[in-house]
């Protein structure tokens, strides 16, 4: 059962890439259970030589491209990597010390093809350590789970089999390219085609929050940018969901709630009521708006009632202008 971690990097500081690369060497795995492939997205600083600092430690390969982000990076370590699992690791983010062995014996232990496990941000001087160990485990088929449950838009925080990206077939499963928003749609129809998924409250991800991320820059180019990013992943999802047979409830889960997520980014905004306005009527024209009658959840029913009025709008605006809502 070997593994394959996938590393991107790009304009990071060499302190970060080490914290991420030392943190891999303490998954309570020998050298001959995993394989590190590191992808580059042309930095301005190649940071080949500080990777190559631990090539005595573990087995790692180093690939360096022309800049087009982090979904074409990790669309190429896909192509090279030779592990029965995948796990996707930020090159700023690191693992708690034997996360992936905890996600070994539990994909190992539930006969599953894939598990999902929880993450914390990083503190200050957060320590590189055993996270704390949850007894919470559950196993789903992938469409039951996005039935009962909204998928979090991001692959690193999952474990899975690499055959079911289907890379050697007709229609691999790859990251979508030259966008900000490259995880929705990838992450989405991994979870629906997977047969088994342990599902765990588990803490073994640390996610590092940085001020010039995508969603937290802040010029009007970029939130120009990074909004159509936003629709295109939605555009690609309805796509996706429309090529589905019925029923696909958990397909339509994930598009009420990655709607509800393009409009409190722009709740956001400093312009948040033309903002508001705008994503409102695009998503009207994707029949999303108003949002979609259902079940889910108290503060999706909550969001859907009072946000077609300015009034409501007013009140989703302060909520998320507070950090309320979350």
């Amino acid at each position: 059962m070997r593994l394959s971690y996938i590393v991107t990097t790009y304009n990071l500081d060499d302190a970060e890439i080490r914290r991420c690369l030392n943190s891999l060497s303490r998954q309570g795995l020998s050298r001959d259970d995993y394989e590190v492939i590191v992808v580059d997205d042309e930095s301005d600083v190649n940071p080949e030589s500080i990777v190559n600092e631990f090539a005595e430690r573990m087995n790692v390969r180093f690939f360096r491209q022309p800049h087009a982000r982090q979904g074409a990076a990790r669309n190429l370590a896909l192509t090279q990597a030779e592990g029965d699992f995948i796990q996707i690791v930020d090159g700023d983010d690191y693992l708690f010390a034997d996360t992936s062995e905890w996600c070994l014996n539990a994909l190992r232990d539930f006969e599953a093809d894939a598990v999902i496990y929880g993450f914390v941000p990083a503190k200050e001087r957060y320590p590189v350590q055993r996270s704390e160990r949850s007894e919470t485990i559950n196993v789903f088929s992938g469409k039951d789970y996005m039935k009962r449950y909204t998928v979090f838009g991001s692959c690193c925080i999952m474990c899975f089999r690499r055959e079911l990206l289907n890379m050697d077939g007709s229609s691999p499963l790859r990251f979508a390219e030259n966008t900000f928003i490259e995880d929705e749609e990838f992450v989405t129809r991994l979870v629906w085609r997977t047969p088994r998924i342990v599902v765990s409250d588990f803490k073994g991800y640390v996610y590092v929050q940085r001020p010039d991320s995508t969603t937290h820059k802040r010029d009007a180019e970029h939130t120009e940018e990074l909004f159509q990013a936003y629709f295109n992943a939605l555009d690609r999802l309805i796509a996706f969901t429309d090529s589905e047979p019925k029923p696909h409830d958990g397909l339509d889960r994930k598009l009420h709630f990655l709607s509800v997520d393009i409009l409190r980014h722009a709740l956001r905004q400093t312009d948040w009521k033309q903002r508001f306005t705008d994503c409102a009527d695009a998503l009207r024209t994707r029949a999303l708006f108003p949002l979609p009658k259902a079940g889910y959840s108290t503060k999706y029913t909550f969001f859907r009632l009072i946000s077609p009025s300015s009034l409501g709008q007013r009140l989703l605006h302060f909520l998320e202008k507070n950090a309320l809502f979350s």
